[in-house]
């Protein structure tokens, strides 16, 4: 039907435990739904494998495997994945890295709660279309 919106399905890989209940809370208040989450990369591929999530929210630092190798495997598993990198780096090389290897954005870690809310919902708003 028209006029009906598509809840996006997200999944959430963070190392930070506190990270990914800030981003599931955030993300329920705009109406995703959080199909999974993961502690490192290596777990990324892997729930994404399994999850096949409309959008996946990725750290770039994390242990075992780095956002950016766990992006790079994503892509190889399904080109069209629609990844939004999270990243506490104020290097902005390493957010163009990423975009460059296929993600679609990269929201900055340590806005407000308010803050992180709207640029969520206007990502996956974008996505919507």
């Amino acid at each position: 039907m028209s006029g009906e919106t598509k809840v996006q399905r997200v999944l959430i890989v963070d190392d930070d435990e506190l990270i990914r209940v800030l981003l599931k809370s955030l993300l329920k208040l705009i109406g995703a739904e959080v199909v999974g989450e993961a502690a490192d990369g290596k777990e990324a591929v892997s729930r994404y494998a399994t999850l096949k999530p409309d959008v996946t929210l990725l750290d770039v630092e994390m242990p075992v495997k780095n956002g950016f190798d766990a992006l790079k495997e994503i892509r190889k598993l399904d080109a069209s994945a629609e990844i939004i990198m999270l990243t506490a780096n104020d290097n902005t090389a390493v957010a163009e890295s990423c975009i460059h290897a296929g993600a679609r954005s990269y929201i900055k870690k340590g806005l407000t709660a308010e803050m992180l809310k709207s640029t969520l919902q206007t990502h996956l708003d974008s996505l919507k279309t």
